[in-house]
């Protein structure tokens, strides 16, 4: 399917690498669906062809509301990119229940709880994409992530089932991490003054996201991408 056939939904849109994964798809003129939770940020993308909802993903019941407006608006999402995320870095001595379910929803339930929403019509029209963030605190652990990376790693199990339960009607499932040091809003409260010399602009990773979109890559459908190698590679085709 062309990216300018699609509908494409994106958590996390309106900074950082989410807001440049939207102006990637803007571009190839795909339909946008964009949420987050900054209002005034939000207010700023101007798009064609796109609808923006303030949602705080923190709260489930604000998650199941904007899912119920989608339903009602009748959207049917093509491509699912799950890029919303909490860092709070903290030991875990000192990690409470609230940094914990702020984490663990924003996440990874936001990410099962839209990922529920589209599965029936990708199933029904035998077709679909599902991309979650990742991060390389999905592949291991640090000191001071410990529910960034509990949460981080529930998406890599997430990925994995759905990628087997949706091959049979041709959904392919996807984690994805940047694969570089980037500069967003979360990288800017979180890096150390030496990371942040090697850190690139996140519009530089989004090729890999254009390409997974694509629906030619389904043999990689249940594995983990590098976001830079992906986009560097000589295939660039959309």
């Amino acid at each position: 399917m062309k990216i300018s056939d699609q509908t494409v939904l994106i958590t996390g849109a309106a900074q950082g690498l989410g807001l440049a994964i939207a102006k990637a798809f803007a571009k190839e003129k795909a339909k946008l669906i964009l949420i987050d939770k900054k209002p005034d940020e939000l207010d700023k993308i101007k798009f064609d062809n796109c609808q923006k909802y303030v949602v705080d993903l923190n709260i489930r019941e604000e998650t199941k509301r904007v899912i119920n407006e989608l339903k009602k608006n009748s959207f049917v999402i093509n491509t699912l990119i799950h890029n919303a995320s909490i860092l709070v870095p903290t030991p875990f001595i000192h990690t409470t229940e609230k940094i914990w379910d702020q984490t663990m929803k924003v996440t990874l339930e936001s990410g099962f709880l839209l990922s529920k929403y589209v599965w029936e019509d990708m199933s029904s029209n035998k077709d679909g994409v599902i991309i979650f963030v990742s991060s390389g605190s999905g592949l291991k652990g640090f000191e001071d992530e410990t529910a960034y990376c509990a949460a981080k790693h529930g998406l890599e199990g997430l990925m994995k089932s759905l990628a087997i339960e949706g091959m049979k009607n041709k959904i392919q499932v996807f984690t994805i991490t940047p694969g570089m040091l980037i500069n967003t809003p979360m990288s800017e409260s979180n890096y150390t003054a030496e990371f942040k010399k090697k850190w690139v602009d996140p519009i530089e990773v989004t090729p890999a996201f254009l390409k997974l979109s694509s629906r030619r890559y389904e043999q990689m459908s249940g594995q983990h991408v590098n976001a830079w190698s992906f986009s560097k590679t000589t295939d660039t085709s959309i």
